[in-house]
């Protein structure tokens, strides 16, 4: 029913699609294209009605190679809901693919090497990251990647020296906090403002000044439980998570904080609760859709999938045989082609989409 196709262009051109769709419903349909590079565009619908003074705000692909998935989210907003919103007080603004570049090249960060939800830096954040730097070279293997180095089994015994000094926490904060020492390693927040993180600050500075009320969801996929999509709300949110649960009819819900998922440095939806929430009234969060999910064996996958394509990026691989490995390790962690996953996607989508939609009325 949906299109999963795992090439930029077909995205893209999936998405250039929706326009008539949307003609239907708003007498004003803008269309912008932002190039970055390499024929790599951020692309976005503007929709709107003489009057509305509301809008419903979709970003997907922050993280490159997860746009594909943000791509599908967007297909059955378009097919199932976009018939159903209060259109004559609400706007639409679909922004396809903030990091168009990762996308292209199917990696998580930018041209640049820059993960763009580490770059969404607030005044004085604390960028420091001991956990990383004990792990660094763990991170950092300057070489191509070999046979041994995809092993699971191997993979395990590289890592338990630092799972007995560090434990799990330690672990998770030294890969999720974000690291600005070292331009050829993951999680790697940047120097400075990336060109495709100031273009979409200047998108919210226009948006969260104008509205009176935005709800905005950006969608990721890689983290939380396997094959299932968690709600995952800015620490700066004032309703707890309980409450959103109630309020959506949807879980689990979580907080971006140290304690119930992780904290991290220049994330992009605390960069808006920082901004505007002393001065905009809005509901800003990130959908995540779980892969390999949260045990010894998911956690596993995901930072060998996270180290591994990195090494191969930087200094090849050995054989051809090894690069598939490396490939199909990676999508698997964020765009999965087995169809429970994608059963669930759709399924997780549609229930969350309805219950945040309904509470919020912008339903009909």
């Amino acid at each position: 029913m949906y299109d999963y196709s795992y090439n930029y262009d077909e995205c893209r051109n999936n998405f250039y699609t929706f326009e008539n769709e949307l003609k239907k419903y708003y007498s004003t349909v803008s269309n912008d294209s932002y190039s970055i590079e390499e024929d790599s565009y951020i692309d976005s619908f503007l929709c709107q009605n003489e009057g509305n003074r509301k809008l419903f705000l979709i970003t997907t692909g922050e993280h490159g190679i997860e746009g594909y998935a943000g791509n599908v989210f967007m297909q059955i907003f378009v097919k199932e809901f976009l018939h159903r919103i209060k259109n004559q007080e609400i706007s639409l603004f679909l922004i396809h693919s903030l990091n168009p570049w990762g996308m292209r090249h199917k990696r998580r960060v930018n041209e640049n090497n820059v993960d763009l939800n580490r770059n969404f830096l607030y005044q004085n954040e604390d960028l420091n990251n001991e956990s990383y730097e004990k792990m660094i070279r763990y991170f950092t293997k300057k070489r191509p990647v070999g046979v041994l180095d995809s092993s699971l089994i191997v993979g395990f015994f590289e890592l338990l020296p630092y799972l007995l000094k560090l434990g799990t926490k330690g672990i998770k904060e030294a890969l999720t906090k974000g690291q600005y020492v070292d331009n050829k390693s993951i999680y790697y927040g940047g120097k400075e403002e990336e060109k495709s993180t100031e273009y979409i600050k200047e998108i919210y500075e226009r948006v969260f000044n104008t509205y009176e009320f935005i709800l905005h969801l950006d969608i990721h996929t890689g983290a939380g439980p396997k094959d299932k999509l968690l709600i995952v709300d800015s620490a700066f949110d004032k309703e707890d998570c309980n409450t959103r649960e109630k309020q959506f009819n949807y879980s689990p819900i979580t907080q971006a904080k140290k304690e119930t998922f992780y904290s991290i440095n220049g994330d992009m939806i605390d960069y808006i609760y920082k901004k505007y929430q002393s001065t905009s009234n809005f509901y800003s969060t990130c959908l995540e859709f779980g892969t390999y999910g949260e045990g010894l064996i998911g956690q596993l996958k995901s930072i060998k999938s996270l180290v591994l394509e990195n090494q191969a990026w930087w200094y090849g691989t050995k054989n051809t045989q090894v690069r598939s490995k490396v490939d199909k390790l990676f999508r698997e962690m964020f765009f999965p082609e087995r169809n429970e996953w994608r059963n669930s996607f759709e399924e997780d989508t549609k229930k969350a989409l309805n219950g945040i939609l309904k509470y919020f009325e912008f339903l009909k």
